[in-house]
């Protein structure tokens, strides 16, 4: 499937409000200063779904995952894996579904309603890794994750059926630390960092559980992703000049914390951890359902600063002007100057939003 692009006066559309930070920083590191983030999509894939956590493998594919939805394919299901090509700057980005449902991952709930959702993706030595939560059927719980692997670039994949990887609420948002191309930009060597919240995935509309206010940090040994065993959590302050982990999960302590409401909801959600090695900082892509929110720090640690939030306003929107759910920025699809790169997000028809971007959709990000 080929891409479709919208106007290019959308693409030049940036918004105007850029916030600034004093230039401070760690190590000879680069702050991220200024941030301005197109007002809509303009790269869009010819495809069906949202979410879309993604890596970008050995095979310089982007492997994606989307929920409810045929992905690049024909088959509608709760979760599909997609391998993207091409790029949004040009009109070859294209893609093809390899797998969905039952071949991806499993429900642990055994409560009517509840599905799978992919909220993170890992490429590192050829391998890739998906993590899958369940979610309850009103989208505000995710009491169960865990992380399924394929050895042969998204034809099969493999997780323990016994039992998922972390339940009760527990860190069941996942998403890896995306460290370019099969993960080669990554400073330890020997592990691969992940992001997680516990609870929901976003604000809980319903306050069935806790919103996330907290984001928190684990490691785990390359060899090991698959074992909850192996894992270990950031236990010390933000931003400390060296980090402290624990193998107790309930021991573990934020890397940030944000008790901010926009709209009246909570600001960190299921989104994605980048590294610009140019500036040797990490940029967290957060959002609201009316807000885009994004974070930079020097380590996986922090300390972490708000960067932007920008407001699309409340429904309904127009289509020249729109937010969007679970972003992310792929490193494939950053520029080798760090200065443009592309942000995915969604907005579900399902939605009163008045406009729906419900496929792999792309927007410009540029730093200043």
């Amino acid at each position: 499937m080929r891409v479709r692009r919208r106007a290019a006066s959308s693409l030049a559309a940036l918004t105007a409000g850029v916030l600034l930070l004093p230039a401070c920083g760690a190590g000879g590191s680069s702050p991220i200063t200024a941030v301005s983030i197109a007002d809509t999509p303009t790269a869009i894939g010819v495809s069906d779904g949202d979410l879309w956590p993604s890596c970008w493998s050995d095979d310089d594919a982007l492997y994606a995952a989307n929920g409810d939805g045929a992905g690049f394919g024909s088959v509608t299901s709760d979760i599909v894996m997609n391998r993207i090509t091409g790029s949004p700057a040009s009109d070859d980005l294209a893609g093809e579904a390899l797998g969905v449902g039952d071949d991806l991952g499993q429900v642990w709930t055994t409560e009517a309603g509840y599905t799978r959702k992919p909220t993170g993706m890992l490429c590192v030595d050829g391998v890739l890794y998906l993590a899958v939560q369940d979610l309850a059927p009103d989208f505000d719980r995710a009491p169960n994750a865990t992380i399924a692997r394929s050895d042969d670039h998204g034809a099969t994949w493999t997780w323990d059926r016994s039992a998922p990887m972390f339940d009760d609420g527990v860190l069941t948002t996942i998403w890896f630390a995306d460290y370019g191309r099969d993960a080669e930009r990554r400073p330890d060597a020997e592990h691969v960092y992940a992001y997680g919240l516990d609870g929901s995935w976003r604000d809980s509309f319903t306050d069935a559980v806790a919103d996330p206010t907290e984001l928190f940090l684990a490691r785990v040994p390359v060899a090991s992703v698959q074992d909850a065993s192996s894992w270990e959590f950031y236990a010390g302050e933000p931003g400390d000049d060296e980090p402290t982990w624990t193998s107790d999960v309930a021991a573990k302590r934020p890397v940030l914390v944000d008790e901010r409401r926009v709209h009246g909801m909570t600001v960190l959600s299921q989104g994605g951890v980048t590294y610009l090695p140019r500036h040797e900082r990490y940029l967290y892509s957060s959002w609201t359902e009316y807000t885009v929110e994004l974070y930079e720090a020097p380590e996986p640690w922090g300390p972490w600063t708000s960067v932007l939030s920008e407001d699309f306003g409340e429904y309904p929107w127009t289509a020249d002007r729109i937010g969007g759910y679970a972003t992310t920025v792929p490193s494939k699809f950053v520029s080798d100057d760090e200065r443009t790169m592309w942000m995915q997000s969604n907005v579900c028809p399902c939605a009163p939003a008045g406009v729906t971007s419900y496929w792999f959709g792309l927007r410009e990000v540029r730093l200043g």
